[in-house]
């Protein structure tokens, strides 16, 4: 991997960023061959000399320096950076994708992890506990690490809050044949959550997974999330959504494909 050129970062001044250590984050880029897929990064200084791995700022498509990534197929852009409801840290784009039903897309659908990722790559790899990179055990050790990570789910085309819920049932029913009080209680507030909406073409849905028992929903007409709409205190219907989209048969296998590309690239270098 060489070094490119030096541009703006997302989150300072042109030059240097300065984060609450009192370290100087200096923004650069560099291409990986992900298939064809560009990926830029921001390369940290610290001033006693720490070491700082690579941020990783965007996974997919646009010019260096864009504040978007455009998921190709649906043409949806979604920030490179994200804050959502109920957190109040930053998270990065990892990977990007779209789920069609019968050949028709229905919606696009981004990832998005901790920023931490880039700020200390090594010290993400201990979290998560890694140590051979296998897609399979990669996602799900993201899952159970004391990481925040959330996917965000923009419509194209409309859908009512019941078909919605239906499909995203589905894919819980996978791991969870037979619910208990517990589950049975948070299936009841996740569907309680989209039925009777009208989820119009363009309206965005966040489900962000704060711990692996805890994860928030926000609905919002247009990409500017302002309030959590429910939380989902079951690990295991958190989990069963969770594996419908990064397991081994995932509703969207672009978004994991993607993701994977990326988390790679990131935690073997």
């Amino acid at each position: 991997m060489s070094l490119a050129s030096v541009v703006p970062s997302t989150r300072a001044s042109p030059a240097f960023a300065r984060d609450p250590a009192g370290s100087r984050r200096r923004a650069c880029t560099r291409h990986l061959p992900l298939g064809g897929v560009q990926v830029r990064f921001a390369c940290g200084f610290a001033r006693r000399g720490a070491r700082r791995l690579p941020v990783a700022l965007a996974a997919g498509g646009g010019a260096v320096g864009d504040a978007f990534v455009t998921e190709g197929s649906t043409n949806v852009k979604f920030p490179r950076e994200l804050i959502v409801p109920g957190y109040t840290g930053s998270l990065v784009i990892i990977g990007t994708g779209y789920r069609d039903k019968f050949f028709v897309k229905v919606y696009a659908a981004a990832f998005y992890v901790d920023y931490s990722l880039g700020i200390d790559t090594e010290q993400w790899k201990e979290k998560i506990g890694i140590e051979s990179f296998d897609p399979n055990s990669v996602f799900d050790s993201i899952f159970k690490a004391p990481v925040v990570k959330s996917l965000s789910i923009i419509l194209v085309r409309d859908v009512d809050g019941k078909t919605f819920v239906n499909a995203l049932n589905d894919v819980i029913a996978r791991q969870i044949k037979t619910p208990n009080a517990e589950e049975e209680s948070s299936l009841s507030t996740f569907q309680n959550t989209f039925l009777g909406r009208n989820l119009k073409q363009g309206t965005s849905i966040y489900l962000t997974w704060l711990e692996p028992s805890r994860m928030l929903i926000s609905i919002s007409e247009n990409q500017d999330p302002s309030q959590v709409d429910a939380e989902i205190k079951s690990a295991t219907v958190n989990y069963a959504l969770y594996d419908g989209f990064f397991g081994n048969s995932p509703v969207s296998p672009s978004l994991r494909s993607s993701s994977t590309q990326l988390l790679e690239a990131l935690l073997t270098k």
